[in-house]
């Protein structure tokens, strides 16, 4: 296969490294200093201690993914509309595309934007964080689920799947595209906004007995919309998330990293996303409302 990876931060730049050691051939699409050092000095790739710098193609124009079987969408929610416009006029008429946002928006939008093709919904349980323009450091997890959005994204989804678990990469394929999505969406409603106010990692918020408890609780509200929306989720997922969450590694979560360089974090995708979706059912989300405002204030995007 030839794979691309459309806006490669750190977890496009983590796969497509994988996916270049394993033979596979990748190409990336990124932009600034990022993309300078990628093409310069190549993509210096630190996963659990090992250093690896890897040279892939890479470059800001779109027509880097022709002839692609396949192309990760890894940008963030608020650019999806803009990367599904840049890439579309140079796409293969087969190629697969797969989201891995946060959230449970993503393949949506992109099956929309780019209804001709096969769509992926993906989730990865990683954690990872650009260092430096052009170093990326991979410290915990990296598994990726996957789920057809239509149906002629079947065939070419078991294809991709070969090729990741070729380069080693835990991948599998799930039954039910929302159920994955909200499944994940479940752990980063319980702490990615609480690290990233406090700028502790999950595991220390999991074992603190009393920030736990209020990581729950958001979990717990967040099961509630899940069900008022038809998304079954099961019922002992909030407590198998805080053992798992105690025993990882040092995750600096997308929002904590997001606050910490001044970007815009993707509150709206996660716990803003259920504030929105209770008032549909009619459900008090109250802990999930004050964890939106309070990131809204500190981003200085107010109410």
């Amino acid at each position: 296969m030839k794979i691309g990876v459309a806006g490669a931060g750190a977890v496009g730049c983590h796969y497509a490294s994988l996916l270049h050691q394993a033979g596979v051939d990748v190409a990336l699409l990124a932009r600034g200093a990022h993309l300078r050092a990628l093409q310069t000095d190549g993509l210096k790739h630190e996963s659990m201690g090992k250093v690896t710098t890897v040279h892939m193609p890479a470059s800001d124009d779109a027509a880097i993914f022709e002839g692609c079987d396949a192309v990760l969408i890894t940008t963030k929610n608020t650019a999806l509309a803009q990367i599904c416009a840049q890439i579309g006029p140079h796409l293969a008429e087969h190629a697969l595309l797969v989201t891995l946002q946060n959230g449970v928006r993503a393949p949506g939008i992109v099956a929309q934007a780019l209804p001709e093709h096969p769509v992926a919904a993906g989730s990865a349980f990683i954690g990872v964080r650009i260092q430096a323009p052009g170093y990326v450091i991979h410290s915990a997890a990296g598994f990726v689920r996957l789920a057809a959005w239509n149906a002629h994204a079947a065939e070419p989804l078991q294809q991709l799947v070969a090729a990741l678990e070729q380069a080693g990469v835990d991948a599998a394929v799930e039954a039910d595209a929302r159920v994955m999505l909200w499944t994940k969406m479940l752990w980063n409603c319980g702490f990615n906004a609480i690290t990233a106010l406090t700028r502790r990692y999950a595991r220390d918020i999991a074992n603190d007995a009393d920030m736990a408890r209020w990581v729950e609780a958001a979990m717990r509200e967040a099961v509630a919309v899940a069900r008022a929306e038809g998304v079954m989720l099961s019922d002992d997922a909030v407590a198998r998330y805080l053992q798992v969450s105690r025993g990882m590694g040092e995750v600096k979560t997308s929002m904590w990293q997001d606050m910490e360089h001044g970007r815009a974090t993707e509150i709206a995708d996660m716990n803003g996303q259920i504030v929105e979706l209770a008032a549909r059912h009619a459900i008090e989300v109250p802990v999930n409302a004050l964890l939106t405002s309070l990131i809204r204030a500190a981003e200085g995007s107010g109410g």
